[in-house]
């Protein structure tokens, strides 16, 4: 199963610099693709990252122990995915 994670480039950068390069986290992170919003959207742009469930995990994991807020997200994502 695919997992879509959303995260805002604020959360993004924070992850980013707390794993280190080598990391199969840094290297999920950096698959990340920057979207902008609609011209109908409020929203501002994030970062999106297309992966599986055990790289989903591996996210939630290391966002757990460096930022709640993203740990959150990653989490309500995850879940978002399990219940198609």
């Amino acid at each position: 199963m695919k997992i879509l994670i959303e995260i805002t480039p604020e959360h993004y950068d924070g992850l980013l610099e707390t794993c280190e390069v080598s990391s199969l986290e840094y290297a999920i992170l950096k698959n990340g693709v920057v979207t902008r919003p609609q011209e109908d959207e409020l929203d501002r742009r994030k970062i999106v990252i297309w992966c599986d469930v055990g790289q989903a995990a591996r996210l939630l994991a290391a966002a757990e122990r460096f930022d709640p807020v993203a740990a959150a997200q990653i989490a309500k994502d995850i879940e978002l995915a399990r219940e198609l």
